[in-house]
């Protein structure tokens, strides 16, 4: 296969996914629903691009390239956040086991339809609502105990971050020695140490899944 073939072939795949993704883009936009969408959609978009932006082009291809990038990562920026709307405002009408089980709403999604990774999302969502609950309830009720228990272990939680520029050994909240760090070096951190380095552009948090 010659180099004109192969970049008229990743062209064409380019095309393709631009394609489809406009595609659902615009279903979803005209639906008041959640669609279904193949539950691998941005695992194929991720790859999609990581083959688009490692191919090497030269002048009005490169140029072609790169805005087939720009158009996917685009359309996709779109889908996703719309779709994460839609969630929210089904949320708000209803609780989620109702969101998951009910059939007679139509204004309701299935639970089915959610990719894994905007189950991913969701489920961090409900965890922060149960959460703040669960701090209320504890603090109306008396239970003091329960926020202790919170609050310690708030102070015990761990991050992992990624440095952005040396840093000299400092003494954790947690009175332990920390350091020194070069750039790029990756640690765990107590996480009140880590947002203070985060929020001073020192570092950045590391999402282990």
């Amino acid at each position: 296969m010659t180099a004109a073939t192969t970049s008229s072939s990743n062209n064409q795949e380019g095309l393709k996914t631009i394609r489809d993704v406009y595609d659902l883009l615009i279903k979803e936009i005209q639906l008041p629903t959640l669609q279904s969408i193949p539950l691998d959609t941005y695992q194929e978009i991720a790859t999609a691009l990581s083959r688009l932006k490692g191919q090497v082009y030269e002048g009005l291809e490169d140029v072609i390239r790169d805005r087939m990038v720009e158009l996917i990562s685009q359309s996709t920026t779109l889908l996703f956040e719309r779709r994460l709307q839609k969630i929210a405002e089904q949320q708000k009408l209803t609780p989620f086991q109702q969101l998951v089980s009910s059939s007679n709403n139509s204004q309701i999604s299935d639970h089915s339809r959610l990719t894994d990774e905007e189950k991913y999302i969701l489920d961090a969502e409900q965890d922060y609502t149960k959460r703040k609950d669960y701090v209320l309830m504890a603090a109306l009720s008396g239970r003091a105990k329960v926020l202790e228990s919170i609050s310690s272990k708030v102070r015990s939680k761990q991050v992992f971050v990624r440095f952005l520029k040396p840093i000299e050994q400092f003494i954790g909240i947690d009175m332990n020695k920390y350091g020194p760090f070069h750039k790029e070096d990756v640690a765990r951190l107590p996480l009140e140490n880590a947002r203070s380095l985060i929020d001073n552009g020192e570092a950045i948090e590391v999402n282990i899944i």
